[in-house]
């Protein structure tokens, strides 16, 4: 990773490497010359959905993680995903975003951007979640899900469109609220 930074750092043209990590191990990368080029992105999930990140450092530390890299120089980013809409889900999220707003407090210049991805799964998907984590509380039931067709003609199951939009209202004025500096680069 050090060597593709410098590289792109190196590289004098509008481009930018983007990477997505759900672990804080960066001291290597601090002091790099990146010229802002890359983009480290971590991906985050509420406390409430812990359980189903197994083998991650804990999401406190990966936004510290991205502190350090902003502070650094370092264009960062949130990809919270995947959002999942199960109880308790909009004090969760709630929580989650007001400890972003806390971590990025004072950081001058911040470049930060969010990615919103919400928990969807196709019929393979599911059979490997079921046959490894079996018992899991993690909901792939068919209540509340509708089937979306993919550019490729396999199809997904994804929420329903009325929790699509609710899920969607909360995050836009959450973000806003709490991180007006933050730029949503996508929903889906």
């Amino acid at each position: 990773m050090s060597a593709t930074i410098a590289w792109f750092g190196r590289w004098d043209a509008p481009v930018q490497l983007r990477f997505t990590s759900k672990f804080a191990n960066v001291d290597a990368l601090l002091d790099l010359d990146h010229h802002a080029r890359t983009r480290m992105r971590a991906s985050i999930n509420p406390t409430l959905f812990a359980r189903f990140e197994g083998g991650t450092a804990p999401v406190a530390a990966r936004l510290a993680t991205l502190r350090r890299m902003a502070a650094a120089g370092y264009p960062v980013g949130l990809t919270i995903a995947p959002i999942i809409a199960a109880s308790g889900w909009e004090a969760a999220y709630g929580a989650l975003l007001d400890d972003v707003a806390t971590t990025f407090a004072g950081l001058p210049d911040l470049d930060l951007t969010v990615e919103l991805i919400t928990h969807r799964f196709t019929a393979g998907s599911k059979a490997v979640l079921d046959s490894w984590y079996p018992g899991s509380s993690l909901d792939m039931g068919a209540a509340g899900r509708t089937t979306k067709r993919t550019k490729f003609g396999t199809e997904k199951q994804v929420y329903d469109a009325a929790t699509m939009r609710l899920l969607r209202s909360f995050f836009e004025e959450r973000i806003s609220a709490a991180l007006p500096a933050a730029r949503i680069l996508y929903w889906t």
